[in-house]
């Protein structure tokens, strides 16, 4: 005995390692596809005895990958018919008692399989499990009393985020077994519309979700300031997009890498960060999120688009220099991209800085420097639109960029896969009063602000011009910031003019 624990000692831990990584990957779980696109079945393997039977419901070494962030269990009595329920998720379906006739139809209009419907026995002996993606109508009927289902979800359930069909409409034509007085239905159920009724609502999710397809870009943070005017530019430039969904964290490396693997883009633009709010100096008592945010998460986007050929857009500040005695105000003469920055005077700017230089490193990255953004659509994180509110303006001589004028560029900057960093700036500078002036001018004459000195604030601003002789070289027709200035507000007053006819047409 003592001897046996002698040698057990001197071996067994270091055997039991080995073993261990010895040990052979389990197989996957049988998977078959179903007509719906993206749609699957899985057979598991079951192990039982005279006592009973041991299952795993998901294993995330056997199974197909899914990130689910939501368990729900259902009970049903006999003849109880549920949905049909169309969520912005997908759901992975079990019936650990009783059994279910399992149905659900293709809701995402830009999917091949657009109003496919498909349907299988899921119950307790045959341990059958299904997939069914996201935007997909799904019901079922109850065979037995108690039958119970449990659901996985990709997502959380939101109140209003899911559309009810009618599981009787005609022009799906579901196969239910037995004749539709025999249901059991509840009474929202029973008031669900019909697919016509329904269209316009599901055109327009397909249109802003993109579930059903591959596409040719994904924009990050597409809900923010940055990201809606991407999608704006790519909608009028009818780009084929998808919007990552918005609780989908720079963090989360693996939901990343889902939805890139589930699209397949050529390209990604990452719209997502902060700046603060209301400003920059936020960063300064918020220096954890700020790295969190606009260090580590844009690293993990790169890291994850490179692994995958993707060419990825991020998003920078021009906001790193300021004038020195090579570098005079209105001297002409601006910082280029090689030029070291020589702004530290916020958090904000640091971090931007250690960004650029690790990004350079990715042969994937497209970094563009923004600097004091100008929306002619006004948005109200715009620049123009915070001056508005002031009633004392200070007025430094600097680079601007007009989104309206260079947003544009990015999709052909991607598609012609251009990569490092780029002074993303109209040429030439102007001052927050000259802005006024031609809002003033053009847009409203009535708007009125005092010119006052620049005082001394507690977190220092970056003011400098920026050289973009290398992006005029790929693009030499970009306009001088208040030319670019100038014909972003004459087609704000043009919108503002048509609006105001037809508000008086309605009354």
């Amino acid at each position: 005995m003592g001897v046996a624990c002698v040698n057990q000692a001197r071996t067994g831990p270091r055997e039991m390692v080995t073993e261990a990584k010895k040990a052979p990957a389990r197989p996957p779980v049988p998977t078959k596809k179903l007509p719906v696109n993206m749609a699957y079945t899985v057979d598991p393997p079951r192990y039982g005895d005279s006592r009973g039977y041991f299952q795993e419901l998901y294993n995330t070494q056997t199974y197909p990958k899914h990130r689910f962030n939501q368990v729900s269990l259902s009970r049903s009595q006999v003849d109880v018919l549920r949905g049909l329920h169309c969520s912005p998720y997908g759901k992975f379906v079990s019936c650990v008692e009783g059994a279910i006739f399992d149905v659900f139809v293709d809701l995402r209009e830009d999917s091949p399989t657009f109003l496919k419907w498909t349907g299988r026995v899921l119950s307790e002996e045959n341990k059958a499990q299904m997939y069914i993606p996201p935007r997909c109508g799904h019901g079922f009927y109850s065979m037995r009393d108690n039958s119970k289902i449990l659901y996985m979800q990709e997502g959380c359930y939101t109140p209003g985020a899911d559309v009810e069909v009618h599981p009787f409409d005609k022009k799906i034509g579901i196969e239910w077994p037995k004749p539709k007085k025999e249901y059991i239905l509840s009474g929202k159920d029973t008031k669900a519309k019909t697919l016509d009724e329904l269209l316009p609502r599901i055109r327009g999710l397909a249109d802003f979700e993109k579930w059903g397809n591959t596409v040719d870009y994904v924009v990050i943070g597409a809900s923010g300031f940055f990201g809606g005017k991407v999608c704006q530019i790519l909608t009028e430039q009818k780009k084929n997009f998808a919007r990552m969904p918005s609780w989908v964290r720079l963090s989360d490396r693996e939901n990343l890498a889902r939805f890139l693997d589930r699209w397949k883009p050529k390209y990604v633009i990452n719209c997502a960060g902060t700046a603060g709010k209301p400003n920059i100096g936020w960063c300064e008592d918020h220096k954890e999120e700020t790295i969190d945010i606009n260090l580590t998460g844009q690293l993990n986007v790169a890291e994850v688009c490179r692994q995958r050929g993707i060419h990825c857009t991020l998003f920078g500040t021009g906001c790193l220099y300021s004038y020195d005695k090579e570098h005079k105000m209105v001297s002409g003469k601006g910082y280029t991209e090689e030029d070291p920055p020589n702004f530290t005077g916020n958090f904000y700017g640091k971090m931007r800085i250690a960004l650029e230089n690790l990004v350079k490193s990715y042969k994937n990255v497209l970094s563009l420097r923004i600097a004091f953004p100008i929306d002619g659509y006004m948005h109200p994180r715009s620049l123009v639109a915070k001056l508005l509110k002031y009633p004392r303006i200070t007025s430094t001589p600097t680079s601007y960029t007009v989104m309206d004028s260079l947003y544009p560029l990015i999709s052909q900057m991607a598609e012609r896969n251009l990569t490092g960093i780029y002074n993303f700036t109209n040429p030439g500078v102007t001052t927050n009063g000259s802005l006024l002036r031609i809002y003033k001018r053009v847009v409203d004459p009535t708007h009125t602000w005092e010119d006052v000195e620049a005082p001394q604030t507690s977190v220092p601003r970056a003011y400098s011009e920026l050289d973009v002789t290398k992006l005029r070289k790929a693009f030499p027709n970009i306009l001088p910031v208040e030319e670019a200035v100038t014909q972003a507000f004459e087609a704000l007053a043009k919108r503002r003019q048509v609006e105001q006819k037809e508000e008086k047409g309605t009354k």
